[in-house]
């Protein structure tokens, strides 16, 4: 199954969705189905061999001095090298292969900047050496080496890591996806500019995407054309952002286009309202300080000049955004602590609030009426929004940070069965068990995660399988066991940074962009 896929000038593959595994009935964690494969490998180096490269059988003066020399220098792809012989074991099955410490740089390089806390490679020296002592203490190197890496699930479930390993040409099973393994099902292309947040309701079948142009020549060229100059009756008015609006074929995941809304400013965030009652909205963070808004049932086709909320401007760029589909409020939050209620009934601020720094996300929960928001300087911020003006009811952590603990934060999450709050920052993935009460609520950190390989910038909660998502600044999503705190799976969802995943149910399905 595919989605309607468009590429432009400036676009990139942006929104992807991929098909987690099921779970097993209702069970308790240890009976939920993981994602991956649960599987033994034994690797270990059985031997190496000094081999000839290509060339060396010319057997003239300057030629053989040409070949010592590059015999020596392990920069050259010729001359004389190390062919290590390795010995893979899986069930009854065993094979050798050959291979040069060359591969096996390049694996690692290739699993480096997506799993966290990977082995120490030994390191490559610029001069060849070929003495027994020296290339049995590497052969000692590599097999400590492989020994770390087979104990790990999430190298293993890494398809690089297979192929390495000759695992799809030895063994049956690795040559088709596992039951257990996210299969990527679908992909949404932007059509002109890089998509910067979406909003998706499977239920209805709407799919909201934000996109902004990136690049930074653009940007420019776009400020400059968009001048007005004095023969001009009017300044042009190029748009810098877009937000399109698709409704999803009720057969399969094809989605077609319905409205394109465009902007002079770049979006930085999306959210869509579906009230019970009522037509939909969605919603769009501008750069400007407003929030752009359109119909779901609106006029079809491409709005040049695309509408705003009346009365709702900030002073700074919009940051993020929450709705009560309830009460029929937008809640947006921007750069310059501004906190703003606003009632789509009555066209007008029902209240403004300063957070106590800039905010970074935020999550809105309707059942409790708790809005959560990610600060910049490391905490969040817990808000009642039963009276208004809305009033913060508490700081998690609310006691002193230290330096490495106020790193900006970059996502969060909530588990409202559990009362878990997951964070994300530079400085890790923290848990934090959140109790309320009829005049406050206070958070106890309940773990944390760290080693982390990249800056995180997105985490999502998978409540069916008891794991944590988190997206990484490399474009990889690492899945962790939230019992162990340890990694067990990762994927490379795209080729730039994760900045946003959504977690649907019945069939479980995650979407990263």
């Amino acid at each position: 199954q595919d989605l309607v896929g468009l590429r432009g000038r400036r676009g990139r593959p942006s929104l992807r969705l991929a098909e987690a595994p099921r779970a097993a009935g209702t069970a308790m964690s240890s009976d939920c189905q993981k994602v991956g494969r649960d599987f033994t490998l034994l690797v270990a180096v059985e031997r190496y061999d000094i081999a000839e490269g290509e060339g060396t059988r010319d057997t003239s003066a300057v030629s053989a001095a040409v070949t010592a020399l590059k015999a020596r220098i392990s920069l050259a792809s010729t001359g004389q090298h190390v062919q290590w012989t390795i010995r893979v074991k899986y069930g009854r099955e065993a094979w050798s292969l050959s291979k040069r410490f060359s591969q096996v740089a390049a694996l690692h390089e290739v699993l480096k900047p997506r799993l966290p806390r990977l082995p120490e490679l030994p390191s490559k020296s610029a001069v060849r050496q070929f003495s027994v002592e020296y290339l049995e203490g590497r052969k000692a190197a590599l097999n400590a080496y492989f020994l770390e890496l087979s104990k790990r699930r999430d190298v293993l479930n890494c398809v690089e890591a297979q192929r390495f390993f000759g695992l799809p040409d030895h063994v049956e099973a690795f040559r088709l996806p596992h039951a257990s393994e996210p299969v990527q099902i679908a992909e949404v292309q932007e059509s002109t500019f890089s998509v910067t947040s979406f909003a998706y309701d499977a239920a209805q079948g709407v799919l909201v995407l934000g996109a902004s142009d990136r690049s930074w020549t653009s940007r420019m060229d776009t400020k400059i054309t968009n001048i007005k100059l004095p023969w001009e009756p009017a300044a042009p008015n190029l748009p810098s952002s877009q937000m399109s609006i698709w409704r999803q074929t009720p057969a399969d995941l094809r989605f077609e286009m319905q409205a394109t809304c465009r902007y002079p400013h770049s979006i930085s965030c999306v959210t869509v309202m579906l009230p019970g009652s009522g037509k939909g909205l969605c919603f769009c963070g501008l750069g400007d300080g407003t929030v752009g808004t359109h119909p779901l049932e609106g006029e079809v086709g491409i709005h040049n000049s695309g509408a705003t909320l009346p009365l709702l401007k900030h002073t700074a760029g919009v940051a993020a955004l929450a709705v009560d589909e309830a009460e029929h409020w937008i809640i947006s939050a921007s750069k310059d602590c501004g906190l703003v209620v606003y009632s789509l009934k009555r066209q007008m601020l029902l209240c403004s609030v300063q957070t106590p720094a800039p905010p970074t996300a935020m999550r809105y929960e309707s059942a409790s009426k708790r809005l959560f928001c990610a600060l910049q300087n490391g905490r969040v911020a817990v808000w009642d929004t039963t009276i208004l003006p809305i009033k913060q009811v508490a700081a998690i952590p609310d006691g002193v940070l230290d330096p490495a603990s106020s790193a900006p934060l970059a996502a969060l999450d909530f588990d409202a069965s559990t009362g878990t709050l997951f964070t994300a920052s530079s400085a890790g993935v923290s848990l934090w068990a959140v109790k309320s009460s009829a005049t406050g609520a206070w958070g106890r950190k309940a773990g944390h995660i760290a080693g982390i390989c990249e800056k995180p910038t997105a985490i999502l909660w998978a409540e069916s399988s008891r794991e944590l998502l988190v997206g990484f600044s490399s474009g990889a999503v690492v899945i962790y066991d939230i019992e162990s705190g340890i990694s067990s799976y990762a994927i490379q969802a795209h080729q730039e940074a994760i900045t946003g995943m959504m977690w649907l149910h019945a069939p479980p399905r995650v979407l990263t962009f």
